[in-house]
């Protein structure tokens, strides 16, 4: 779990994807990196139990989700 902690401290970004949010402690790596200013990204088929802890949310299939996400952050 330290290994955990540390690397969201170094990162740019937190995304999860594919989650439900009701499983902890992973559920609480969202509010985690959002303490240290981190941006945090869910993408997921619908909103999970925690969505509303997160800076931006997509929903739908990750086959479609993940592929445009991707695309609109290496062109940002």
């Amino acid at each position: 779990m330290d290994r955990i902690y540390d690397a969201l401290l170094e990162a740019d970004m937190f995304v999860a994807i594919g989650t439900s949010g009701c499983v902890y402690p992973a559920a609480d790596f969202v509010s985690e990196a959002r303490g240290h200013g981190i941006r945090t990204y869910e993408i997921n088929l619908e909103p999970s139990d925690n969505a509303q802890k997160f800076d931006e949310g997509r929903y739908g299939p990750a086959s479609e989700v993940v592929p445009a996400w991707i695309e609109d952050v290496l062109t940002s």
